[in-house]
């Protein structure tokens, strides 16, 4: 089991962060919750986590969208890929496309532990954190 430390959501879009939010909020998980407007913040956060968590039972989940200007998700996902980090990383994209394609390219990434329909609802989150969640 992992120390769930923070849970990470990267999308350009307020409104689904919020609801993101909302529906973290429901539920029994205490992690903190950090909002990445854009997936390069994204990729700055988690190095900014990898100072500050050194126990290597410690967790960070992440939500990341696909479609966001400048570096999107399938950019952050080539970075994300060759980072070092000295914690366990649970990545779902959390896309609108409903596009199988993006779904395939998303399997392709080992990295990558599930795809979900936007938007997260209370059950969803609940069902992905029990495996990793103390």
């Amino acid at each position: 089991m992992y120390n769930l430390e923070t849970i990470l959501l990267i999308d350009d879009d307020f409104t689904t962060n919020f609801i993101h939010q909302k529906i973290i909020s429901k539920t029994e998980i205490n992690a903190p919750v950090a909002v990445s407007n854009n997936a390069s913040e994204g990729l700055d956060k988690l190095l900014e986590l990898n100072e500050s968590i050194k126990g290597h039972s410690a967790s960070v989940l992440v939500f990341l969208d696909l479609n966001m200007p400048l570096l999107d998700g399938w950019g952050f996902l080539d970075v994300f890929k060759e980072m070092k980090l000295n914690f366990m990383v649970h990545l779902y994209i959390v896309s609108a496309s409903i596009n199988p394609d993006d779904k395939t390219r998303a399997a392709s990434y080992p990295q990558v532990n599930g795809y979900i329909q936007k938007h997260l609802t209370v059950p969803i989150f609940r069902e992905l954190v029990k495996g990793y969640a103390s």
